[in-house]
């Protein structure tokens, strides 16, 4: 099952995912790990359990860079020249593939991508570095659309079925105003905000990660200004706690 999990920051995102059956896999674009060893429930015990069986990929880069705020012209096209902090990004994307051929090859029981947001950034730097240029042009935004959409969702939904394990990925949200309308709407963080609107129509599961009374909570129906949370399965809403262990219960009523 291809699932989505996206929230605001420390709503214990990356806890929940890893809650997730192991041995487990854990592509780690946000140094956001840590947080597994130290969470714990209302109860004292620590929600994440077997943390020695979750598999760590680090797919970021070690490099220090100095700040340059130039902006891009029309001209700097015609010269080509990425932002110095581009030039890892390539590198960062292979080791992604070959990671991704791994799981395909020695399966483990869940997956988990952490986070989308993050791994689009590096996306867009791996477009600059590669047709050295400043700044995105119209053409690399299909370009984005193209691998979002008919590679990298594609692959994970194969992956989920072809091997029957979990792929949680996971994102944040974002908010935005329709000019028109004058209405404001919130939805996953994609490679933009287009992309980002249209994302949820891709996943099996698309929930938003709380924390109400407390807890960590799924809510799998639409929840405030939030849009595309839904689940396939109807699922109740919340999910509390927003553990695998309550879903593991619910899938089997």
């Amino acid at each position: 099952m291809l699932i989505l999990i996206v929230g605001a920051p420390f709503t214990g995102k990356t806890t929940s995912a890893c809650t997730f059956p192991k041995p487990m896999k854990y592509f780690d674009f946000d140094h956001g790990i840590e947080s597994i060893y130290h969470a714990k429930d209302e109860f004292g015990k620590l929600i994440v359990s077997e943390p020695d069986k979750i598999e760590i990929v680090k797919f970021y880069s070690e490099e220090v860079y100095d700040l340059n705020f130039k902006t891009a012209k029309e001209s700097d096209f015609k010269l080509g020249g990425a932002p110095p902090h581009t030039k890892t990004s390539v590198s960062i994307m292979q080791k992604y593939n070959e990671e991704l051929k791994k799981v395909f090859d020695n399966p483990p029981l869940t997956l988990v991508i952490d986070s989308a947001t993050t791994m689009f950034r590096v996306w867009i730097d791996t477009i600059l570095y590669t047709n050295n240029i400043p700044a995105l042009r119209i053409a690399d935004y299909k370009t984005l659309s193209g691998i979002l959409f008919r590679q990298f969702i594609p692959t994970l939904h194969m992956l989920s079925t072809s091997k029957g394990i979990w792929v949680i990925v996971i994102d944040h949200e974002i908010a935005d105003k329709d000019e028109l309308l004058g209405t404001i709407s919130e939805f996953p963080i994609g490679p933009s905000a287009n992309m980002g609107r249209e994302l949820p129509k891709e996943f099996d599961e698309v929930w938003r990660q709380r924390v109400e009374n407390s807890k960590y909570v799924w809510r799998t129906r639409k929840h405030g200004l939030f849009v595309g949370a839904g689940s396939r399965l109807h699922l109740p809403d919340p999910i509390s706690p927003a553990t695998y262990q309550e879903l593991d219960k619910l899938l089997k009523k």
